[in-house]
């Protein structure tokens, strides 16, 4: 079961501080979540949190680093288990599911040298919308270059100014 963050309106924790942080600390996840209007959201938490997370990312990655450089079949095992936590890598060839695993490992590995897992979820994202367009049989042949259709070849250089 997930634990929800405790949530405020942004005003609440100017207005009354002191109650919104003790809100904060007294939530499962040590955070709250800060509702602004017409702006993103704000994740407000401790640093110790913040720096528990990057911990935890950084740990995690170095246990994947490890395993698939003390075993061959590390990256095959890995492939085979990834759709467990990324469903959506069943659209993927093969190919592009271990590549997938090979840039989020190497992400998160420069990632959490730098204290940073914004770039993870980068990784996570632009992989998910390539699945998205492989799901999409007619898209991915569109996009892969599969189904040419009226493709009139590479377009001619344009004409020098004065020509």
């Amino acid at each position: 079961m997930t634990t929800l963050p405790a949530e405020a309106n942004f005003s609440e924790l100017i207005n009354r501080p002191t109650a919104t942080v003790h809100r904060m600390q007294g939530n499962a996840r040590k955070g709250i979540r800060l509702h602004r209007r017409g702006e993103e959201d704000l994740y407000l938490t401790t640093a110790a949190r913040a720096e528990e997370v990057v911990q935890v990312v950084d740990s995690t990655t170095r246990m994947f680093v490890a395993l698939m450089k003390e075993d061959p079949h590390a990256r095959d095992l890995l492939t085979r288990v990834f759709p467990s936590a990324f469903p959506w890598v069943r659209f993927l060839p093969q190919k592009s599911v271990q590549e997938f695993l090979v840039e989020l490992v190497d992400t998160a590995k420069a990632s959490t040298d730098l204290g940073l897992v914004a770039p993870i979820a980068q990784v996570i994202t632009e992989w998910k919308h390539t699945a998205e367009i492989y799901a999409d049989p007619a898209l991915a042949a569109q996009l892969t270059g599969e189904d040419l259709g009226d493709d009139y070849g590479p377009a001619p250089l344009p004409l020098a100014v004065g020509e």
